[in-house]
């Protein structure tokens, strides 16, 4: 396999269209600080720079053009441009790899010099790659783990949770611990107030506490006589996510582990600050590009993604797949009647009436303009019926106050009663949708 990591990433920036002056000033400037051999600026696509640019970029060497022609193919590798803009297509007729804009923003918020761009640039490369796509991913690892066992390992801790308090509620609550899963009882417990007073006013990176005092009803089995509070954010909060981190006993006769402990939490303390930080902005970005901006369920790309994940479940294990295609009946006419405004509130509460209908392991997304698609794993043609007409039931109960009663018109596709491949299911769903549609609306048909 190839190692990725060697290859240098050339980078032409492009300038999206709705952005200020100021704030595509102060990213391209802060871009042009840093220098790396695995990662450069090769030049920028902008029709109107500003003086100041002008100035930076001559003092640096980087071409300004106006357009993407004006720069010779050979100079860079991946382009950084907006996410609403079309794929452009290389010399060799394929898409140029892209890093999204939002990423490149995101980044640029975060960095006051060159050497701080560079060390969140290659945390955020390394942590990050499904997005940059970089350095591709064999599977996805949820952020709380993966700080929690990295610590862990570098600290040989007993166990290691992450947490968050609530100061106002005084609650604490376990969202996630180390893989053995130490904290088998209670995942919530009071707010202490030697918790309180270092969540609130503490200023460095931790603190040691008793641990008869922490709160916690169901200590795991450890003989260590410390519990060390780690704040993952800095500074007084509602919400202050943290790790408690229970470390190995020492042997009473050598301070050098102790010591040792302590030098490991310092170093690592802005290390595993920055990564929840850059973590908890990755997440905020994957979840815009894998759902829908206006009603928040899944886009289609991520229907897709799932329908594949789930006809491959199926087929492995000999299971059924069933595909719904749902349409608002006389959604045009809203449109044209009330206005677009109108149309958009009347497909949020399509999709929550939707949603409130579907099990947890469901897939539901926006297929385009009012058409929905709802993928149900391990259902028959008959469950697939029944879940349908719930769902028809449940938007036509809705009296929105200015379209008045809504209906829904269902086609359904089941794998492998109706078809034998996954590319056929959505096209039959769509089908028997607008049989529905043809047989009078608000009503469901399959074949």
């Amino acid at each position: 396999m190839a190692d990725h990591s060697k290859v240098p990433c050339r980078i032409l920036l492009i300038r999206p269209r709705d952005i200020s002056r100021d704030r595509w000033d102060s990213i391209v400037q802060t871009l042009m600080q840093f220098s790396d051999r695995n990662v450069i600026l090769t030049g920028i696509v902008d029709p109107a720079p500003t003086p100041d640019i002008l100035i930076v970029a001559d003092m640096d060497g980087i071409p300004i053009v106006s357009r993407i022609e004006d720069i010779p193919p050979d100079s860079f590798t991946h382009l950084a441009m907006d996410d609403s803009l079309p794929d452009i297509p290389s010399p060799a007729g394929t898409p140029w790899p892209r890093i999204s804009f939002s990423i490149i923003s995101l980044l640029a918020e975060q960095v006051a010099s060159k050497t701080q761009f560079m060390a969140i640039f290659n945390r955020y490369r390394a942590f990050a790659q499904s997005l940059t796509n970089l350095i591709p991913l064999e599977r996805a690892i949820p952020y709380e783990s993966l700080i929690c066992q990295s610590l862990r390992t570098l600290l040989s801790a007993s166990a290691v949770a992450y947490c968050e308090s609530r100061t106002r509620t005084r609650l604490i609550t376990i969202r996630t611990s180390d893989p053995e899963n130490l904290f088998k009882e209670d995942d919530s417990f009071p707010l202490t107030e030697s918790l309180r007073a270092i969540l609130t006013a503490k200023t460095g990176y931790f603190d040691d506490l008793d641990p008869e005092k922490t709160g916690i009803a169901h200590l795991p089995l450890t003989a260590s006589n410390r519990v060390v509070v780690f704040k993952l954010i800095q500074g007084a909060s509602s919400t202050i996510p943290f790790l408690l981190i229970f470390p190995p006993p020492f042997p009473p006769n050598n301070p050098i582990p102790e010591t040792e402990f302590q030098n490991a939490l310092e170093l690592s303390a802005p290390v595993l600050q920055t990564s929840h930080a850059l973590f908890a902005h990755r997440l905020v970005l994957k979840r815009k590009a894998e759902h829908d901006s206006l009603t928040k369920i899944l886009n289609r790309d991520s229907l897709d993604a799932f329908l594949n994940f789930s006809y491959q479940n199926a087929r492995a294990n000999h299971d059924s797949l069933s595909v719904l295609m749902l349409d608002i009946d006389h959604f045009k006419q809203v449109n044209d009647t009330y206005g677009h405004g109108v149309g958009d509130s009347v497909l949020v509460d399509v999709t929550g009436a939707i949603g409130k209908a579907l099990r947890s392991g469901d897939g539901f997304g926006r297929y385009g303009g009012e058409e929905f698609v709802v993928i149900l794993p391990g259902l028959g043609k008959a469950r697939a019926v029944q879940i349908a007409e719930r769902i028809r039931n449940s938007v036509k109960k809705l009296v929105h106050p200015v379209a008045g009663k809504i209906t829904l018109s269902i086609g359904i596709a089941t794998f492998p009663e109706d078809v034998s491949r996954e590319t056929d299911l959505i096209p039959l769903a769509d089908r028997m949708m607008y049989e529905a549609k043809h047989g009078g609306r608000d009503r469901v048909h399959a074949r």
